[in-house]
């Protein structure tokens, strides 16, 4: 059977197959594996797949940003420590064949790329949703390899264990002995791109996360036009849970957030970021935050989604409901 005809025949197998593959994964992209899945799930692709009217439909979701996977398909997952094995396990997945088990293809998947399988796994469960979300159409864009290639070696370059890259999650940042004998300490700080040594931004504890990436006023707008001159590397429009802007995912230092609100879990149901499989949404403190909501009194990870909308069960079924929206 061809593989991605048998995908789209397995949509309901997806939340057994990643609780399955989580303990089997390791620690490092556990929880990334969970949140990849919470950034890209298959309601969303539903819905954004092939409206009638592409500005409407953005226009009436509020959607912003980069919400296609198709535009990312060697990108998405850069966050995840196996992404450095992203080329093995795509070229498996070429000559994949489908079946009727998904869990079989993936780790026939994982097998076939020669990867280590504590991160092949989780990297083959993503790229076939991937495929799954996009098509053959787009499985070999030239601009996504070439986006790839600049990502891993980005990666590669850094090159730590990914023991060490775990311990440095939600870790303080260190002065160098110099510093120290100046009288500096260390420096509480919100990773934002573990694949760059100046990838976070200091934070006073207790801080709301935007709040200290607000102080940060390095030029993030010119790398992602959802972000204002001067406000930071996570876009925000409101501040105040409204929006569904500054949604983000907690790669690590969920223990130094504080505890989600009634209010902010409500919001994040009516903005659809808890629609996804996997997720425990019911967790006092999610992997799935809004950063306007959540403070922080010690340092933490997270990965800023490409996008955001609002898209939660309340907006789809007044779409469904009112005939003079043509989506």
């Amino acid at each position: 059977m061809n593989l991605f005809d048998s995908l789209q025949q397995q949509d309901g197998q997806w939340p057994d197959v990643i609780r399955q593959l989580l303990p089997r994964t390791h620690a490092v992209d556990r929880d990334a594996l969970r949140i990849w899945f919470g950034l890209w799930p298959l309601p969303w692709h539903a819905l954004a797949q092939n409206p009638a009217s592409r500005p409407q439909f953005e226009k009436f979701y509020q959607v912003n940003g980069a919400y296609r996977l198709l535009d990312q398909v060697d990108t998405s997952h850069e966050f995840l420590y196996g992404h450095r094995y992203w080329a093995v396990v795509k070229a498996a997945i070429g000559t994949a064949r489908g079946g009727t088990d998904l869990r079989e293809t993936v780790e026939a998947v994982a097998q076939a790329s020669q990867a280590p399988a504590e991160f092949s796994l989780a990297m083959a469960a993503i790229g076939l949703m991937t495929l799954r979300q996009t098509g053959w159409d787009g499985w070999e864009s030239p601009a996504n390899a070439e986006a790839a290639k600049a990502v891993t070696n980005r990666v590669t370059a850094r090159g730590h264990p990914a023991d060490q890259v775990l311990r440095s999650r939600a870790s303080d940042f260190a002065p160098s002995l110099g510093e120290r004998l100046r009288g500096k300490r260390s420096t509480p700080r919100v990773i934002c791109e573990e694949q760059t040594a100046d990838g976070w931004f200091p934070l006073i504890p207790s801080q709301h996360i935007t709040t200290a990436a607000e102080l940060d006023k390095r030029p993030h707008h010119l790398r992602d036009p959802r972000c204002y001159e001067g406000m930071g590397i996570i876009p925000v429009d409101c501040r105040s849970g409204a929006c569904g802007t500054c949604w983000v995912g907690v790669l690590g230092g969920q223990e130094k957030l504080s505890e989600i609100t009634p209010f902010e879990r409500q919001r994040m149901d009516y903005f659809g970021y808890f629609d996804a499989p996997g997720l425990d949404t019911e967790s006092s403190r999610p992997l799935l935050r809004l950063a306007c909501q959540a403070q922080a009194f010690g340092s933490v990870s997270i990965v800023i989604p490409p996008w955001n909308a609002v898209w939660g069960r309340s907006r789809r079924e007044r779409a469904g409901e009112d005939a003079t929206i043509t989506l």
